[in-house]
């Protein structure tokens, strides 16, 4: 069952936060510990149990589960992020990277792409 599934046949935030939270294999109180400040088990354990549903602690969950907010909040869209493609390159650090040198760079992109198209293409 993908994460969009998932996301459609539990309705509401903790039911997503029980998924999200099993996936990557914690405990309630592993999360808890996670999180930055700490919060108790019992946080947790109220927002998984519907108790409380609007929690400023819901970006840090999501962050530290390494899903997505919205997807947390709204069931919205997929479960997890994009994974980065260049783990040898920090994002942060083509972030940083001026305006004119993005722009080649997704050129060069957009050009692999096209190269490969026609190499698949070829290939039928």
């Amino acid at each position: 069952m993908t994460a969009k599934m998932e996301s459609r046949s539990r309705g509401d935030i903790g039911e997503r936060l029980i998924i999200a939270r099993k996936k990557r294999g914690l405990s309630q109180d592993a999360l808890a510990r996670l999180l930055t400040p700490p919060v108790s088990q019992g946080a947790i354990a109220h927002i998984e149990s519907g108790r409380i549903e609007s929690s400023r602690h819901l970006v840090w969950i999501a962050a530290a589960l390494k899903i997505r907010a919205e997807w947390l909040v709204t069931g919205e869209g997929d479960m997890f992020e994009s994974p980065w493609p260049w783990p040898e390159t920090p994002q942060y650090v083509v972030e940083q990277l001026p305006a004119p040198v993005l722009e080649d760079i997704g050129d060069y992109i957009k050009m692999k792409i096209s190269q490969q198209a026609r190499h698949n293409k070829d290939q039928t």
